[in-house]
């Protein structure tokens, strides 16, 4: 029985794409030899258009100044030599510019404040030490707890634990202190919009 001849590489050979052998060269060439450079095609070459003299002799009319709409609202064009006129102000605009300015707001933004830099603050510090305890005192981390438990795992098991901690109370902050609150003010402002 004949066997099938497979082609792979020999020793010292590569196996890729890239460095197969072409399939097929011109005769006269070899193929490693790269093919010749083709001529680019020609680009048609088309004359610009130039307006009559007549046309090239009349004054320009007096271009209107641009004034760009707010918000898709159609501006009337102003005469030449006025001054601008400011751009008209949406009501909803002023009603979110009220509710930005009342206590209200600003009580809740500053409860909002007064949790999360704190508690951030906290955590970066806490984790910040774990890292700088691992990285300086590499000994107290071995130290064994219990079993294979040492105080680097110790400690980053409580990573994770203060992680869900801290979000649980964010939660409860923002559930007892500020969400009522926000939402009588959300009640307040879409009835101002109606």
């Amino acid at each position: 029985m004949p066997q099938q001849q497979t082609s792979s590489p020999g020793q010292g050979q590569r196996f890729d794409w890239w460095a197969a052998p072409a399939a097929s060269a011109p005769p006269g060439r070899s193929a490693e030899e790269p093919p010749p450079a083709q001529a680019p095609t020609p680009v048609p070459y088309t004359v610009p258009y130039t307006a009559p003299a007549q046309a090239r002799l009349t004054a320009p009319a007096p271009a209107e100044p641009s004034v760009r709409p707010v918000r898709g609202d159609a501006v009337p064009p102003q005469a030449p030599g006025q001054p601008a006129a400011p751009p008209a102000v949406d009501s909803s605009t002023e009603v979110y510019r009220a509710v930005q300015a009342s206590d209200a707001f600003q009580d809740i933004k500053r409860g909002y404040r007064a949790f999360v830099f704190p508690a951030s603050a906290a955590f970066l510090g806490w984790y910040l030490l774990y890292v700088a305890a691992q990285a300086g005192a590499p000994g107290v981390m071995r130290t064994r707890i219990a079993g294979p438990l040492n105080v680097a795992w110790l400690l980053g098991l409580l990573q994770f634990a203060s992680t869900f901690l801290l979000t649980w109370l964010y939660a409860r902050n923002a559930r007892t202190k500020r969400d009522r609150a926000a939402l009588e003010l959300r009640w307040d402002t879409q009835d101002q919009l109606r």
